[in-house]
């Protein structure tokens, strides 16, 4: 019977949260109630219809914002200008990496290079040992 109950507690737990869930969700989604009255909207003038007729988005806040040709222009050409330094930058650092990888290339070169001049010193200093000691027996 615990066996029973514990199942019971899950599934009320699980549908409790789906609710909670589901609630959530279709708030979100519930569309939002505007104001479609056209008697509370005052009447518009001659001179206001004649520009909404020819531009209809004069009132959004993009259309107030937008720069102006010269704006744009002068703005391209300071980002393309910076796009230029940033890439000679880009290219200084490239050719810094291209030399250290090769420095530690040399380096690497170079210190094998003494690892097996050492080692080959060290046989000969050995079988000279080895071999000198044999002719005193």
């Amino acid at each position: 019977m615990s066996q029973r109950s514990s199942l019971l507690k899950k599934y009320y737990k699980y549908s409790l949260a789906s609710i909670i869930v589901i609630t959530a969700i279709s708030a979100q989604a519930a569309p939002t109630v505007t104001n479609t009255d056209p008697a509370a909207t005052p009447p518009a003038t001659n001179q206001n219809n004649a520009n909404q007729s020819t531009t209809p988005a004069n009132n959004t806040l993009a259309a107030q914002l937008q720069p102006s040709d010269k704006a744009l222009s002068d703005a391209n050409q300071a980002l393309l200008s910076r796009n230029a330094q940033l890439q000679r930058q880009v290219n200084d650092l490239q050719t810094q990496v291209n030399v250290l990888v090769y420095e530690s290339k040399g380096q690497l070169f170079l210190y094998g290079a003494f690892t097996v001049l050492i080692s080959l010193l060290v046989g000969i200093f050995v079988s000279w040992l080895v071999f000198v000691r044999r002719e005193r027996w």
